[in-house]
């Protein structure tokens, strides 16, 4: 698993939790927690499991990719830098991206 060089923090499963609910509470991916955590399956969680979240800044948003869409159009249009969103959601190859990943991007990190 990756180290989380913008910090983590521990987030007890409740009952009723999904991992897209947690993503979206504390505004970052699915595919981010599932980096941090030892998931076999992206829609089991459990009750009183420990997740360590991949803490995003307030400034970024949750973006999905859309037909068409780079990571160069992707950073101009929110005023980032290519390199700045592969590094916050730990992407191994930035040239495989595809239509409806989600992407936190930083808006005001430069």
């Amino acid at each position: 698993m990756p180290t989380a060089p913008l910090g983590t923090f521990s987030y007890i499963v409740k009952g009723g939790d999904t991992l897209f609910a947690i993503a979206r509470r504390y505004n970052t991916t699915v595919s981010n927690i599932v980096a941090f955590n030892p998931i076999s399956k992206q829609d089991t969680i459990y009750p009183g499991e420990v997740l360590i979240i991949p803490q995003s800044p307030p400034e970024a948003i949750i973006y999905t990719i859309r037909p068409g869409d780079s990571l160069h159009s992707i950073a101009r249009k929110y005023g980032t830098q290519v390199d700045t969103i592969v590094e916050f959601n730990y992407l191994e190859n930035p040239n495989l991206i595809y239509t409806g990943q989600q992407l936190v991007v930083p808006t005001s990190l430069r």
